[in-house]
């Protein structure tokens, strides 16, 4: 009897799973669950991700809901992701935007083989010039289409495909640029702050070659943050952190050998990544692509 029961558990659990899952529509490439995107949009969506899937493998797909469930955007973006097979299995080249209504998010997925065109830096400045400003006056319909159309360039370019036809439209999102001139002052004042400390700390012998030090560095740091700032956000950060840490281990280093010491500085690091694959039959489908978490999100 307890194994007919736990069998009938496991029964029910499966079953529930497969109702809360979400799977794509025989459309595939266009999932409006929230109802919020007119008939033209749709089209125009499914009839380039179409084409662009059939040219170069690569597939982009919109999926709009209601509400999370109770997930996490990045949560409930990946199981899509999964659930779909969004990209090719090999190429992993896959590409997910996703609107939850309720919880006013916003998320882009991306696929390992797109995370070199599309870094997490870039898909959030895609969101905040092209989504955002849409979604905050509840015009989802535009918010989806520009955001579609400007990461539609993007991938097509790396396939030298012809995107001639679209043209994304900006929308006017001056509370976003304040806030990222903020979070660029603050970012900058910390990192300098940082580097006057370590020269100040460290016999460095006269006045003027504390101050030599401390121009260097100064200079350095902004010539790194701006590169940050203007679009190249993830590799500015990763050279700006490895930046400070050789100039500070730079002017140790002096200071060591100045007064008869010495040193050497070594660092290593390995990231991994694990993602998972899935697939669909009927209509349209997914290749099996992976996503390992790739991409940004966003509220509005």
């Amino acid at each position: 009897m307890k194994k007919i029961l736990k069998l009938v558990l496991v029964i029910l659990l499966v079953v529930t799973c497969r109702v809360n899952a979400l799977e794509p529509t025989n459309e595939f490439y266009v999932n409006d669950y929230a109802n919020v995107l007119s008939e033209e949009t749709k089209e125009f969506i499914q009839n380039n991700s179409v084409d662009l899937a059939s040219s170069t493998t690569a597939q982009i797909v919109v999926v709009t809901v209601p509400n999370l469930g109770g997930k996490s955007v990045e949560e409930y973006s990946t199981q899509v992701f999964r659930d779909f097979g969004i990209g090719d299995k090999e190429k992993n080249n896959g590409l997910l935007i996703l609107l939850a209504i309720e919880e006013r998010k916003s998320r882009i997925e991306v696929g390992y083989g797109l995370e070199g065109i599309l870094p997490d830096g870039k898909t959030g400045r895609i969101q905040d010039e092209y989504m955002i400003p849409y979604y905050k006056n509840d015009n989802f319909d535009e918010g989806i289409l520009n955001g579609y159309k400007a990461l539609f360039k993007e991938v097509s370019a790396s396939y030298n495909y012809d995107d001639s036809n679209i043209t994304p439209v900006a929308g006017d999102n001056n509370d976003n640029v304040n806030d990222e001139f903020i979070e660029f002052i603050i970012f900058l004042i910390c990192i300098k702050f940082l580097y006057t400390l370590v020269i100040l700390s460290i016999d460095l012998g006269t006045v003027k070659n504390k101050i030599k030090h401390f121009l260097i560095l100064e200079t350095w740091t902004i010539i790194l943050t701006i590169i940050s700032y203007i679009g190249f956000e993830d590799l500015g950060q990763i050279v700006i952190m490895f930046g400070t840490v050789f100039n500070i281990g730079a002017v140790i280093t002096n200071a060591s050998s100045s007064s008869g010491g010495g040193g050497s500085y070594h660092s290593s690091g390995h990231s991994s990544h694990s993602g998972f694959s899935g697939g669909y039959s009927g209509g349209f489908s997914g290749g099996g692509g992976s996503s390992g978490g790739g991409g940004s999100s966003r509220s509005f």
